[in-house]
Order: C-alpha cells, then structure tokens, then sequence
C-alpha cells in the first residue's frame, strides 16, 4: 500500500496532501514530497526475472539503485544498456524509460524535480570548466561503502513504513548528494549528472536545476551552462521570453512569499531557508516590497 502523509507542524492541523506517485505500479512502496513546487520522493520495489516495466512519460528525474539482481534500460539518451546490483544510472525527465528484468531485482528508485544541496565552491568551478566540454555518454556509478549503506537505511525504513512525514524526503535527497559530492572523484559525477549540469542536453533542465547553485547570479549560471554570456542570455530570452535577471528575481520573490506566509516563520528561518545572511534577506525584501522581512511575515502570514 503506497502511503503519504504531511504533517507541519504539532501545532496545526494535521494536512494530508493529494498522494503523488513517483513509481505508478501497485506493489511499490513509496515516500514522496512536495514543496515549493519541487517534488523529491523514494520508492522501492523488487521485480521478477523475465518482467517488463515501462514508465511511459517521466516527469521528474530518477536515479536508479540496482541493490540485487540487473535489468536492461533504455530511454531517451541510451538504450539497452546493463545495470547490475551494486550500481546506479539516471534516467532524464521528458520521456519514456523501459527495462526488462535479467535477473530478479530489487531497486530503489530516487526522483525528483531538483537537487536540494548547494554545491561547494570547488565543485561548481569545476562543473563550470567542465559542463560543455563533453557530450553525455551512458554512465553508471558503483554503489561505494557509503551509498550502498544510506540504499539499505532508506529501502528498510520504507518497508517498516514507520515514517509519518514525508518531509524526511527532503532530507535523504540532499544527503544523496552530499554522499556524491564526498565519496565519488568530481569528474564521475560531472558524467553521471551532465543531463543536468550541462545546458547542451536540455538548456530548460539545466537553468531550473542550476538556478539555486548559481545564488542568483546570471554571470555564474552561465559560466555554469559552459556558454558565453552573450550566448547564454540569447539561449535564455528565447526559452523563457525574458532575461534571466528577471526571471531569477521572480524566483526568488515567489519563494519568498511562500515562506513568509508558512506558519511560525521567522526571518531568521527565512534568511536560513534561502541560504543568505538576515542583512541580505532584509535587502531583498525592502527591493522587492519594500518592508522589512518581519513585516512581510505579519502582512502575508
């Protein structure tokens, strides 16, 4: 039984949002959240030597952990290729993923619409250098020590389904990639997420994935697209008709609307959520309103 529940906060009422299902197959047990708009979520569940699966249209990313058994994949950037137990792939949004069980399997599969981490310095310079520079070629990662661990952590406590908030999703999403940003070389992480990381294989994908790493920056998320600046704000206003300053801007204000209206809010746990300083948060909020952050809780709270 595939089961979801929200709970906000002890002092509230208990809300229960309509179910979103990352995995459309019955004999699955699943975690999934979603927030601001950004859904991340876990599933797992084991299939039998011989079946098929096929998702006929992703709407989210995934990352497919492979901890028995292997499966033969294929979706719109490879198609036939080997996984087996002790490894992952990704698999892109926008499409259509099949694969056909080679051995009984058990696999957990991680979606979600964007990572939840704020990349270290060293590692978006890194990216920067390095997004445009290949084509995307079919990859997989080996399941170190540490991943293999947080896989086994993550499968048991869907299957004992103990967990009431579903907001732990969250959590286990940005420690996925914190464990990808510690244990794997960058340049294996650059190849595994290039889908990603790189404006050449989906420039859409990439700006709403990268935007938060970019901190609002349009000169360093286009470094980041591994574009010219010229080229990337020309890329922009074609995608998007209007410039990439206007758009991050309204990013931002909407984030922060909805976190000036989450019940209890500070703007210390504003400043927090959106990873700046009080002083910047008060800046962005006399630019965009006109008011300090306090006021804009009290008037939208």
């Amino acid at each position: 039984r595939q089961r979801q529940m929200c709970i906000r906060d002890s002092s509230t009422h208990h809300m229960k949002p309509p179910i979103i299902h990352i995995l459309p197959r019955k004999k699955s047990i699943q975690l999934v959240t979603k927030t601001d708009g950004s859904v991340t979520g876990f599933a797992t569940a084991t299939f039998a030597s011989g079946e098929e699966y096929t998702n006929p249209y992703t709407r989210y990313y995934y990352i497919l952990l492979v901890r028995r058994g292997a499966i033969t994949l294929s979706c719109k950037l490879y198609s036939y290729k080997s996984i087996v137990a002790g490894t992952m792939t990704f698999i892109p949004k926008g499409g259509s993923y099949t694969f056909t069980v080679t051995e009984t399997s058990e696999v957990l599969f991680f979606a979600f619409t964007t990572t939840i981490i704020r990349t270290d310095n060293d590692m978006l310079r890194y990216f920067c250098s390095q997004a445009a520079k290949r084509c995307y070629t079919f990859t997989t990662l080996p399941l170190c020590d540490a991943m293999a661990d947080f896989a086994a952590m993550i499968t048991r406590q869907l299957q004992e389904r103990k967990m009431k908030n579903s907001g732990v999703a969250q959590v286990w999403n940005s420690y996925f990639f914190h464990i990808m940003q510690s244990y794997y070389r960058k340049d294996e992480v650059a190849a595994f997420m290039r889908p990603i990381i790189s404006g050449a294989v989906d420039f859409e994908a990439f700006v709403e994935n990268n935007y938060l790493e970019a901190d609002g920056n349009v000169a360093q998320l286009a470094a980041l697209s591994g574009m010219s600046y010229d080229a990337f704000h020309d890329k922009f206003v074609r995608h998007y008709g209007t410039t990439a300053k206007q758009w991050l801007d309204e990013r931002m204000r909407e984030q922060l609307l909805t976190l000036a209206a989450t019940p209890h809010m500070t703007p210390q746990q504003m400043a927090a959520a959106i990873h700046h300083t009080p002083q910047k948060l008060n800046k962005l909020c006399q630019r965009y309103w006109g008011m300090a952050p306090g006021a804009l809780i009290r008037e939208k709270g």
